[in-house]
């Protein structure tokens, strides 16, 4: 990732601190280019090692026609319901590897690219920032719900893609493939949509055969960018104050009752003068002494705590507590 974007990095690991510039968040940008990666595979796959039978670098009217056939055939019949998700699971039960604690998987990179954009749109060379975002599908829409919007074959392939009049045409494959995967990229992502759903798990309806010359390179992108995203029930308290730290903790506490609370993340961008810092500082620790523990020897204490360093709970704690009318926090563990 790096590689692909240098001048992005380089820029950032100029500064210092955040948001001195144009910085990539890295995390957020290695998560989408794996997705991507995965997409730009698929399709390379196809469009350029199936759909090339003979491997000339071409498609001729022959193989434009296989090619044609297969999605108008698949446009045609009903799509089958994807099982990947359960076939992942029943894989992991099968191994004796545990699955997910408390994530719950909604979305695997066998069934496809996740977020298809589900109408046209056209090439661009700028960054509009400012554009509104264009309607696409979502991890909520499973694989056999996703059908295009708009007349896929003539919009991305064209009457001339099989038009008997050009049988001594040939196309591009590397040239097709861009087009795909960059400049139209609906007519990429509603290719796969199409495609996939056609078989219940697998993608071998868009590789090539085994003994392809590039069957085993592609298998092992296909692997190597391979990913399972998850559904994980989380918290983020923006606390500007100590009041807004209370606030956002008690809003923790109830969807942890309610569903279960993976995780918190707590940004303290605290606004106002030294006391206000102060006020922050003890409450911030008072809610976390009983969040894990309480941190004392009578009533409990973190087990990641060393005995040493425990004292009592501070008065902000204290209060805190007690107008959430529990004890303390999932860590809280009470010695007898």
């Amino acid at each position: 990732m790096e590689a692909d974007f240098r001048d992005a990095f380089n820029e950032t690991s100029t500064h210092h601190f955040r948001s001195e510039g144009r910085d990539i968040n890295s995390i957020f940008a290695h998560m989408h280019y794996i997705i991507e990666r995965h997409r730009e595979v698929l399709l390379e796959a196809y469009l350029v090692h199936r759909a090339d039978a003979n491997g000339d670098g071409t498609l001729d009217f022959e193989e434009r026609q296989v090619v044609h056939q297969q999605i108008e055939q698949a446009l045609n019949t009903r799509p089958q319901r994807r099982t990947s998700l359960a076939d992942q699971e029943s894989a992991y039960a099968y191994i004796g590897l545990p699955g997910p604690k408390v994530s719950n998987p909604i979305w695997t990179s066998q069934d496809g690219y996740p977020f298809v954009l589900k109408h046209p749109t056209n090439p661009t060379s700028t960054e509009e920032i400012s554009a509104p975002s264009p309607e696409i599908f979502t991890t909520s829409d499973a694989p056999h719900t996703r059908r295009p919007s708009f007349d896929f074959l003539e919009m991305c392939l064209t009457q001339d893609f099989v038009n008997p009049a050009l049988t001594d045409q040939k196309v591009d494959a590397q040239t097709l493939f861009r087009l795909f995967a960059k400049e139209y990229p609906h007519c990429g992502d509603n290719l796969l949509s199409i495609l996939i759903p056609t078989s219940q798990t697998g993608l071998f309806n868009l590789l090539p055969p085994p003994s392809h010359r590039k069957y085993s390179e592609i298998t092992r992108l296909l692997h190597r960018y391979s990913y399972l995203i998850t559904e994980t029930s989380s918290e983020f308290i923006m606390a500007g104050n100590a009041n807004s730290l209370r606030k956002g903790f008690m809003r923790a506490l109830r969807t942890m009752k309610t569903r279960g609370l993976a995780q918190f993340c707590v940004n303290d961008d605290v606004i106002g003068d030294a006391k206000a810092v102060e006020r922050m500082d003890k409450t911030f620790k008072g809610i976390l002494q009983g969040y894990y523990g309480g941190l004392t020897l009578e009533g409990g204490r973190s087990p990641v705590e060393r005995e040493d360093t425990v004292e009592p709970m501070n008065d902000e704690g204290k209060a805190f507590w007690n107008d959430a009318g529990i004890r303390g926090g999932p860590g809280y563990e009470q010695n007898t």
